[in-house]
Protein backbone atom coordinates (compact mmCIF):
# COMPACT_ATOMS: atom_id res chain seq x y z
CA UNK A 1 0.00 0.00 0.00
CA UNK A 2 1.29 3.50 -0.79
CA UNK A 3 1.38 6.19 1.07
CA UNK A 4 1.64 9.83 0.44
CA UNK A 5 4.46 11.37 2.22
CA UNK A 6 2.69 13.45 5.13
CA UNK A 7 0.93 10.07 5.85
CA UNK A 8 3.99 7.80 5.48
CA UNK A 9 5.70 9.90 8.09
CA UNK A 10 2.93 9.95 10.57
CA UNK A 11 2.23 6.61 9.75
CA UNK A 12 5.75 5.47 10.93
CA UNK A 13 5.94 7.47 13.80
CA UNK A 14 3.07 5.48 15.08
CA UNK A 15 4.80 2.54 15.00
CA UNK A 16 7.51 3.77 16.59
CA UNK A 17 5.39 4.69 19.67
CA UNK A 18 4.27 0.86 19.41
CA UNK A 19 7.92 -0.34 19.70
CA UNK A 20 8.63 1.90 22.58
CA UNK A 21 5.66 0.08 24.26
CA UNK A 22 6.21 -3.29 23.17
CA UNK A 23 9.79 -2.54 25.20
CA UNK A 24 8.25 -0.55 28.18
CA UNK A 25 5.16 -3.60 28.36
CA UNK A 26 6.46 -6.90 27.33
CA UNK A 27 4.64 -9.12 24.42
CA UNK A 28 1.18 -7.51 24.64
CA UNK A 29 1.93 -3.71 25.16
CA UNK A 30 -1.46 -1.80 25.23
CA UNK A 31 -1.16 0.86 22.07
CA UNK A 32 -2.07 4.23 23.45
CA UNK A 33 -1.54 7.85 21.53
CA UNK A 34 -1.94 10.84 22.92
CA UNK A 35 0.32 12.56 20.42
CA UNK A 36 -2.67 14.51 18.51
CA UNK A 37 -3.18 16.62 21.41
CA UNK A 38 0.03 18.24 21.25
CA UNK A 39 -0.74 19.03 17.50
CA UNK A 40 -3.90 20.48 18.65
CA UNK A 41 -2.17 23.12 20.93
CA UNK A 42 0.38 23.68 18.18
CA UNK A 43 -2.78 24.45 15.55
CA UNK A 44 -4.77 26.43 18.43
CA UNK A 45 -2.01 28.59 19.02
CA UNK A 46 -1.79 29.89 15.43
CA UNK A 47 -5.45 30.83 15.67
CA UNK A 48 -4.31 33.90 18.20
CA UNK A 49 -2.21 35.69 15.39
CA UNK A 50 -5.19 35.39 12.95
CA UNK A 51 -8.97 36.80 13.01
CA UNK A 52 -9.36 35.48 9.56
CA UNK A 53 -12.40 32.34 9.52
CA UNK A 54 -10.14 30.63 6.60
CA UNK A 55 -6.93 31.47 8.14
CA UNK A 56 -8.28 29.62 11.12
CA UNK A 57 -9.67 26.21 9.39
CA UNK A 58 -6.26 26.38 7.53
CA UNK A 59 -4.44 26.19 10.70
CA UNK A 60 -6.38 23.31 12.25
CA UNK A 61 -6.34 21.43 8.89
CA UNK A 62 -2.96 21.34 8.16
CA UNK A 63 -1.85 21.57 12.08
CA UNK A 64 -3.98 18.54 13.06
CA UNK A 65 -5.76 16.77 10.77
CA UNK A 66 -4.03 16.67 8.06
CA UNK A 67 -1.20 15.03 10.71
CA UNK A 68 -3.44 12.92 12.23
CA UNK A 69 -2.59 9.88 13.84
CA UNK A 70 -4.24 6.32 13.01
CA UNK A 71 -6.31 6.42 15.87
CA UNK A 72 -7.88 10.30 15.52
CA UNK A 73 -8.56 8.95 11.71
CA UNK A 74 -11.42 6.83 13.39
CA UNK A 75 -12.34 9.65 15.53
CA UNK A 76 -12.83 11.82 12.68
CA UNK A 77 -14.89 9.64 10.78
CA UNK A 78 -16.98 8.56 13.87
CA UNK A 79 -18.15 11.99 15.18
CA UNK A 80 -17.97 13.76 11.58
CA UNK A 81 -14.84 16.03 12.75
CA UNK A 82 -13.43 18.81 10.51
CA UNK A 83 -11.49 21.84 10.60
CA UNK A 84 -14.32 24.06 10.30
CA UNK A 85 -16.53 22.41 13.11
CA UNK A 86 -13.58 22.29 15.47
CA UNK A 87 -13.20 26.56 14.77
CA UNK A 88 -17.27 26.96 15.62
CA UNK A 89 -16.72 25.19 18.53
CA UNK A 90 -13.80 27.22 20.10
CA UNK A 91 -15.34 30.44 18.67
CA UNK A 92 -18.45 29.79 20.82
CA UNK A 93 -16.60 29.36 23.98
CA UNK A 94 -12.85 30.33 24.09
CA UNK A 95 -12.66 30.58 28.31
CA UNK A 96 -13.74 26.40 28.18
CA UNK A 97 -10.29 26.09 25.60
CA UNK A 98 -8.40 28.01 27.59
CA UNK A 99 -9.06 26.70 30.94
CA UNK A 100 -9.17 22.88 29.69
CA UNK A 101 -5.81 23.10 27.99
CA UNK A 102 -3.76 21.93 31.03
CA UNK A 103 -6.03 19.00 31.86
CA UNK A 104 -5.44 17.85 28.83
CA UNK A 105 -1.94 16.62 28.97
CA UNK A 106 -2.82 15.19 31.98
CA UNK A 107 -3.51 12.15 30.28
CA UNK A 108 0.64 11.54 29.35
CA UNK A 109 0.90 10.55 33.22
CA UNK A 110 -1.54 7.19 32.86
CA UNK A 111 -0.03 5.25 30.52
CA UNK A 112 1.15 2.25 33.55
CA UNK A 113 -2.55 2.85 35.13
CA UNK A 114 -4.18 1.84 31.75
CA UNK A 115 -1.84 -0.80 31.30
CA UNK A 116 -3.07 -2.27 34.65
CA UNK A 117 -6.73 -1.44 33.65
CA UNK A 118 -6.37 -3.68 30.57
CA UNK A 119 -5.09 -6.62 33.11
CA UNK A 120 -7.67 -6.99 35.05
CA UNK A 121 -10.19 -6.93 31.89
CA UNK A 122 -8.09 -9.45 30.51
CA UNK A 123 -8.26 -11.41 34.32
CA UNK A 124 -12.06 -11.31 34.03
CA UNK A 125 -12.82 -11.32 30.82
CA UNK A 126 -13.01 -14.33 28.17
CA UNK A 127 -11.90 -13.72 24.98
CA UNK A 128 -10.82 -9.91 25.96
CA UNK A 129 -9.67 -8.28 22.59
CA UNK A 130 -6.94 -5.63 23.53
CA UNK A 131 -8.36 -2.50 21.84
CA UNK A 132 -6.07 0.55 20.23
CA UNK A 133 -6.48 3.66 22.55
CA UNK A 134 -6.28 7.17 21.15
CA UNK A 135 -6.78 10.50 23.07
CA UNK A 136 -7.14 13.30 21.10
CA UNK A 137 -8.83 16.54 21.30
CA UNK A 138 -12.62 16.44 19.24
CA UNK A 139 -15.44 19.04 19.25
CA UNK A 140 -17.17 18.89 22.37
CA UNK A 141 -19.44 16.14 21.51
CA UNK A 142 -18.39 12.71 23.25
CA UNK A 143 -16.57 12.13 26.29
CA UNK A 144 -15.63 8.59 24.60
CA UNK A 145 -16.71 5.95 21.52
CA UNK A 146 -15.40 3.22 19.80
CA UNK A 147 -14.68 2.10 16.11
CA UNK A 148 -13.79 -1.33 15.62
CA UNK A 149 -10.97 -1.91 18.06
CA UNK A 150 -10.41 1.70 18.25
CA UNK A 151 -11.37 3.41 21.63
CA UNK A 152 -11.33 7.07 21.45
CA UNK A 153 -11.54 9.58 23.95
CA UNK A 154 -12.32 13.06 23.63
CA UNK A 155 -9.79 14.71 25.55
CA UNK A 156 -11.35 18.33 26.24
CA UNK A 157 -14.37 16.55 27.93
CA UNK A 158 -12.80 13.89 30.63
CA UNK A 159 -10.09 16.36 31.26
CA UNK A 160 -12.97 19.07 32.62
CA UNK A 161 -13.02 19.68 36.46
CA UNK A 162 -14.73 22.40 38.68
CA UNK A 163 -11.93 25.22 37.52
CA UNK A 164 -12.54 24.95 34.25
CA UNK A 165 -14.76 27.66 32.89
CA UNK A 166 -18.01 25.93 31.65
CA UNK A 167 -19.90 29.44 31.53
CA UNK A 168 -20.09 29.58 27.85
CA UNK A 169 -21.13 26.08 27.24
CA UNK A 170 -24.64 25.20 26.18
CA UNK A 171 -26.76 24.07 29.54
CA UNK A 172 -25.61 19.84 28.24
CA UNK A 173 -22.19 20.54 28.40
CA UNK A 174 -22.83 22.16 32.09
CA UNK A 175 -24.93 18.70 33.22
CA UNK A 176 -22.55 16.36 31.84
CA UNK A 177 -18.78 17.72 31.96
CA UNK A 178 -17.21 16.78 35.02
CA UNK A 179 -16.16 18.25 38.12
CA UNK A 180 -12.88 16.63 37.82
CA UNK A 181 -11.35 14.76 35.37
CA UNK A 182 -12.79 10.96 34.56
CA UNK A 183 -9.90 10.05 32.14
CA UNK A 184 -9.32 6.24 33.71
CA UNK A 185 -13.53 6.27 34.09
CA UNK A 186 -14.22 6.55 30.27
CA UNK A 187 -11.42 4.72 29.59
CA UNK A 188 -13.20 2.00 31.70
CA UNK A 189 -16.46 2.54 30.50
CA UNK A 190 -15.11 2.05 27.04
CA UNK A 191 -13.52 -0.97 27.31
CA UNK A 192 -16.42 -2.77 28.22
CA UNK A 193 -17.94 -1.04 24.52
CA UNK A 194 -14.94 -2.86 22.59
CA UNK A 195 -15.80 -6.23 24.13
CA UNK A 196 -19.23 -6.31 22.93
CA UNK A 197 -21.32 -7.86 20.05
CA UNK A 198 -22.95 -5.21 18.00
CA UNK A 199 -24.18 -6.99 15.18
CA UNK A 200 -27.00 -9.20 13.87
CA UNK A 201 -29.05 -9.65 17.64
CA UNK A 202 -28.22 -6.06 18.30
CA UNK A 203 -29.48 -4.84 14.69
CA UNK A 204 -32.70 -6.70 15.65
CA UNK A 205 -32.92 -5.50 19.26
CA UNK A 206 -31.93 -1.81 17.86
CA UNK A 207 -35.43 -1.99 15.47
CA UNK A 208 -37.82 -4.39 17.76
CA UNK A 209 -36.61 -2.55 20.70
CA UNK A 210 -34.34 0.48 20.50
CA UNK A 211 -34.64 1.75 24.77
CA UNK A 212 -34.56 -1.54 26.07
CA UNK A 213 -31.52 -2.26 23.65
CA UNK A 214 -29.28 0.98 24.29
CA UNK A 215 -30.08 1.12 28.12
CA UNK A 216 -28.64 -2.32 28.86
CA UNK A 217 -25.83 -1.59 26.55
CA UNK A 218 -25.17 1.18 28.20
CA UNK A 219 -25.80 -0.29 31.86
CA UNK A 220 -23.71 -3.09 30.84
CA UNK A 221 -20.61 -0.70 30.38
CA UNK A 222 -21.67 1.01 33.38
CA UNK A 223 -21.74 -2.29 35.36
CA UNK A 224 -19.10 -4.19 34.28
CA UNK A 225 -16.34 -1.38 34.10
CA UNK A 226 -17.54 -1.10 37.86
CA UNK A 227 -17.53 -4.94 39.20
CA UNK A 228 -13.59 -5.17 37.60
CA UNK A 229 -12.46 -1.58 38.31
CA UNK A 230 -14.67 0.44 41.16
CA UNK A 231 -15.16 3.13 38.44
CA UNK A 232 -18.35 4.86 37.02
CA UNK A 233 -18.20 7.55 34.38
CA UNK A 234 -21.96 8.20 35.73
CA UNK A 235 -21.93 8.15 39.41
CA UNK A 236 -23.03 11.69 40.21
CA UNK A 237 -26.71 10.54 39.00
CA UNK A 238 -26.82 6.93 41.03
CA UNK A 239 -28.31 8.48 44.45
CA UNK A 240 -31.04 9.98 42.34
CA UNK A 241 -31.62 6.54 40.71
CA UNK A 242 -31.71 4.80 43.82
CA UNK A 243 -34.23 7.44 46.12
CA UNK A 244 -36.48 7.10 42.68
CA UNK A 245 -35.74 3.53 41.54
CA UNK A 246 -39.39 2.32 41.75
CA UNK A 247 -41.04 5.01 40.14
CA UNK A 248 -38.56 5.20 37.29
CA UNK A 249 -38.37 1.43 36.58
CA UNK A 250 -42.17 1.67 36.19
CA UNK A 251 -42.14 4.59 33.92
CA UNK A 252 -38.95 3.24 32.09
CA UNK A 253 -41.52 -0.20 31.59
CA UNK A 254 -43.63 1.76 29.92
CA UNK A 255 -41.55 2.77 26.96
CA UNK A 256 -39.03 0.21 26.82
CA UNK A 257 -40.22 -1.64 24.06
CA UNK A 258 -39.98 1.41 22.03
CA UNK A 259 -37.65 3.52 20.14
CA UNK A 260 -37.63 7.06 21.46
CA UNK A 261 -34.33 7.01 24.01
CA UNK A 262 -33.27 10.72 24.59
CA UNK A 263 -35.93 11.10 27.52
CA UNK A 264 -33.10 8.31 29.21
CA UNK A 265 -30.36 8.54 27.19
CA UNK A 266 -28.11 11.28 26.02
CA UNK A 267 -31.07 13.59 26.18
CA UNK A 268 -28.35 16.22 27.96
CA UNK A 269 -30.70 19.39 29.07
CA UNK A 270 -33.60 17.81 27.46
CA UNK A 271 -34.41 17.05 31.23
CA UNK A 272 -34.98 19.49 33.28
CA UNK A 273 -36.87 18.06 36.64
CA UNK A 274 -34.09 15.43 37.19
CA UNK A 275 -30.80 14.31 36.13
CA UNK A 276 -29.92 13.61 32.55
CA UNK A 277 -29.18 10.58 31.54
CA UNK A 278 -30.73 8.33 33.78
CA UNK A 279 -31.10 4.80 31.38
CA UNK A 280 -27.48 4.27 32.33
CA UNK A 281 -28.72 3.94 35.85
CA UNK A 282 -31.61 1.58 35.08
CA UNK A 283 -29.38 -0.32 32.51
CA UNK A 284 -26.82 -1.02 35.23
CA UNK A 285 -29.50 -2.07 38.35
CA UNK A 286 -30.63 -5.02 35.25
CA UNK A 287 -27.04 -6.21 34.81
CA UNK A 288 -26.41 -5.96 38.39
CA UNK A 289 -29.64 -8.07 39.35
CA UNK A 290 -28.76 -10.91 36.66
CA UNK A 291 -25.29 -11.06 38.32
CA UNK A 292 -26.47 -11.37 41.53
CA UNK A 293 -28.95 -14.17 40.48
CA UNK A 294 -26.62 -15.97 38.35
CA UNK A 295 -24.04 -18.94 40.64
CA UNK A 296 -21.39 -18.35 38.19
CA UNK A 297 -20.29 -14.68 38.67
CA UNK A 298 -17.70 -14.66 36.30
CA UNK A 299 -19.82 -16.41 33.91
CA UNK A 300 -22.34 -13.85 33.99
CA UNK A 301 -20.47 -10.52 34.33
CA UNK A 302 -19.23 -12.28 30.55
CA UNK A 303 -22.60 -12.54 29.22
CA UNK A 304 -23.73 -9.22 30.22
CA UNK A 305 -20.63 -8.44 28.02
CA UNK A 306 -21.90 -10.50 24.77
CA UNK A 307 -25.82 -10.37 25.07
CA UNK A 308 -27.57 -10.21 22.07
CA UNK A 309 -30.68 -10.31 23.44
CA UNK A 310 -31.50 -7.86 25.39
CA UNK A 311 -35.37 -8.93 26.29
CA UNK A 312 -33.52 -12.35 27.53
CA UNK A 313 -31.29 -10.35 30.12
CA UNK A 314 -34.03 -8.87 31.22
CA UNK A 315 -36.11 -11.84 32.37
CA UNK A 316 -33.41 -14.12 33.27
CA UNK A 317 -31.94 -11.03 36.02
CA UNK A 318 -35.49 -10.91 37.61
CA UNK A 319 -35.69 -7.04 38.17
CA UNK A 320 -38.86 -6.47 36.83
CA UNK A 321 -39.97 -8.81 39.52
CA UNK A 322 -38.99 -6.62 42.17
CA UNK A 323 -41.57 -3.73 42.01
CA UNK A 324 -44.29 -6.67 41.31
Amino acid sequence: MKFPLAEHKYFMLFMVQVLLSMKLYGQNPPIIIHSDIDRFWVAYDQLKDSNNYQDSVFSIQTHYIDKASPGLREFIKARDISAESLINRIKTAPNYWETVRPNTYLVKNYQKEIASQLDLFRSELKSFRDPMICFAIGQLSTGGTVKGRWLLIGTEMVTSDSLTDKSQLTDWHKNVLPKEPKILEFTAHELVHTQQRFGLGYIIGYFRNRLLTMTITEGAADFVSYTITGLNINEDIYPYGYENEEALWKEFSEEMYGNAYLKWLYGGDSNKDRPADLGYFIGFRICEAYYNQAKNKKRALNKIVKTNNYRRLLRKSGYAEKFD
